[in-house]
């Protein structure tokens, strides 16, 4: 097995970075042919990036969380899912890091501050349906009518919140127009779903990797990192590398607007996935998703709850506008999200066991 639980931890790690070196070079390529695709079809920077870049780039989140649900490890698929909605914003960093000029999230499109509220309340609606159904836990009946209710409402909300995205940026001055391209229509769309394809195939193969990291005992730690940790962290990361490399290629492409909307759209439609991973679980013959005593509510919890502060952070830039710049560099917000995502996820690996 090329994934066995029997291999050391620099072989399951040095995977790791093989499939996440792929997705890299998927994702740079995918930017480019979706900034090519804004100019073509004559549409919003932000709004491809919102559709097509976020829904791609979080093709790993659905086939990764899928796979994890199918064979059992729910606590991997939402760790996986939450702690990307982190790492997405942790990207505005490193752009911030490669652009300079104080504050990233000033004088951008409104409309990145709109989705990226709607991000907030898809969150909040994943974490009060957790919460809920920890306490339905005596009631299985119950649980199981509630978490139908719960997986509907976030299925209608996200598409509700999109449609809103879109008649929204409609109403927004048009953004000056680029070159006209050669590049043929037909084209980009094959390349687009030839992409697709690589970014689904390497998503399987880090959700593989990422299980047998769970139970897989870390020397210096003297234990397995357990499947929050992993989700939140590791697959996490690997999962968002499409979001990261798309990002940083618009970005110097001098298209900032593009990045933005794949970043927000991209935590929109990770808590679209839920109502999927439900799907997974009931073909898989599970009466319930989120099971007592086999997903860990309360590390979900602290992975969710740090998505929706670091989100909140991204809002009050888009907001604000500060001016001000730290190290000469950085805008205060991205210093302020680098130091709450650092303390997030150390306080994940200190509450597990």
């Amino acid at each position: 097995m090329i994934f066995g639980e029997s291999l050391p931890t620099w072989a399951l790690f040095f995977e790791l970075a093989l499939a996440s070196a792929v997705v890299i070079g998927t994702g740079s390529r995918l930017s480019r042919v979706a900034d090519a695709m804004a100019t073509k079809l004559n549409l919003g920077s932000g709004w491809i990036g919102l559709i097509l870049l976020a829904t791609v780039t979080s093709l790993p989140e659905v086939i990764s969380g899928g796979t994890a649900t199918w064979i059992g490890n729910v606590d991997l698929a939402l760790g996986g899912i939450l702690g990307s909605c982190s790492l997405n914003i942790t990207i505005l960093v490193l752009l911030n890091v490669l652009m300079g000029g104080g504050s990233l999230l000033r004088g951008v499109r409104a409309s990145h501050t709109l989705s990226s509220s709607f991000g907030l309340l898809l969150l909040g609606l994943a974490m009060m349906g957790m919460v809920v159904m920890g306490k339905l836990h005596n009631a299985p009946r119950a649980a199981q009518v509630f978490e139908m209710v719960w997986v509907g409402s976030i299925l209608i909300t996200y598409l509700g919140c999109m449609r809103l995205c879109f008649q929204f940026e409609r109403k927004l001055p048009a953004e000056a127009s680029k070159a006209a391209t050669s590049t043929n229509g037909n084209g980009l769309y094959r390349q687009v779903a030839l992409l697709s394809g690589i970014i689904v195939g390497t998503s399987w193969w880090l959700a593989q990797i990422a299980d047998t990291l769970c139970t897989h005992e870390i020397g210096l730690l003297g234990r397995p990192l357990g499947a929050t940790f992993v989700g939140a962290g590791f697959l996490a990361f690997a999962t968002s590398l499409p979001e990261i490399s798309t990002s940083v290629a618009a970005v110097r492409l001098g298209n900032l607007d593009l990045a933005l909307g794949n970043i927000f759209g991209s935590n929109m439609f990770n808590i679209f996935v839920i109502p999927m991973l439900k799907a997974v679980s009931w073909f898989r013959g599970d009466a319930l998703l989120i099971a007592p005593g086999v997903v860990d509510t309360q590390q979900n919890l602290i992975a969710g709850l740090l998505a929706i502060l670091l989100t909140t952070i991204a809002v009050g830039g888009l907001t604000y506008q500060s001016t001000r710049k730290v190290f000469r560099r950085l805008g205060f917000d991205s210093v302020l999200i680098a130091l709450v995502y650092v303390g997030g996820m150390i306080l994940l690996l200190m509450d597990y066991g």
